[in-house]
């Protein structure tokens, strides 16, 4: 990223982007590589706002421990009062943020744009990427009513049963037209990169998605989120550069719409 509009503390940034190099909450998947998804993403960016880079270094180790360090460092970013946009890592760097950022935005939705729920059933307690949605329902972070999930293409069984009478609200990818006439309120929103279509983002765990880039630049536009993340982006998985390609003029899309 360009140093030109980079400044070093909240109170002088319009926009603080979190850099989240954890690839931890990924278990039962051998594609791995998200861990230098950051430095990727924002390698030679430039953007038209006063914007502060934070890192926060995971344990390699304990998952536990790197949430624990990802939600301090959240919480101490959102009592500046700015946009908040992480950068990951896996899908599980999301727990810890939304855990932060609904403290002190107890209004907040959360528009979920993935390819898949992530809320399978949590069997060894751990919050991994893939169980990140019941997690926050269970511990009553998120009401179902206040969940969007947008561009989904998988569900599985158990997830089925998870979803029965339970107020989520739900959009496949031939329904954007739907949700976008239909949300309203201020939201985190929290992109998976396996919600785009293989050819257009082939670095990723599951690539299983169905979006085309101008789509989710469209949901982008109509969320006008007040805090939002990009995860999953492993460009070790694609060599040709695509998928960062396509997270930077994602990232610069929300930024630009803070």
């Amino acid at each position: 990223m360009s140093s030109r509009n980079q400044v070093n503390s909240p109170s002088d940034a319009e926009v603080i982007i979190q850099k989240l190099p954890s690839d931890m909450g990924v278990h039962r998947n051998p594609r791995k590589g998200t861990l230098n998804a950051p430095e990727k993403i924002l390698e030679g960016l430039e953007f038209d706002m006063s914007v502060l880079v934070e890192e926060v270094f995971p344990d390699e180790f304990d998952l536990e421990e790197t949430h624990d360090r990802i939600y301090e460092n959240t919480f101490e970013l959102a009592e500046f009062g700015r946009p908040v946009v992480s950068i990951g890592g896996d899908h599980s760097v999301s727990y810890p943020e939304l855990k932060a950022l609904k403290r002190s935005n107890p209004e907040m939705k959360l528009v979920w744009l993935d390819a898949h729920l992530d809320i399978k059933e949590n069997v060894d307690g751990n919050v991994s990427h893939d169980v990140v949605v019941r997690q926050l329902v269970e511990e009553g972070l998120f009401e179902p009513e206040e969940i969007y999930f947008v561009g989904i293409t998988e569900i599985d069984h158990d997830e089925k049963e998870f979803l029965e009478n339970r107020d989520f609200n739900f959009y496949r990818p031939d329904e954007l037209e739907e949700f976008k006439q239909e949300f309203e309120g201020r939201a985190f929103l929290s992109i998976d990169i396996d919600v785009l279509q293989e050819d257009v983002a082939p670095g990723t765990g599951y690539p299983d998605g169905k979006l085309d880039l101008h789509q989710v630049l469209e949901v982008v536009e109509a969320v006008e989120p007040v805090h939002a993340d990009i995860v999953e982006v492993a460009p070790c998985l694609d060599h040709e550069g695509k998928t960062v390609l396509a997270s930077k003029e994602i990232l610069d899309k929300l930024v630009d719409g803070l």
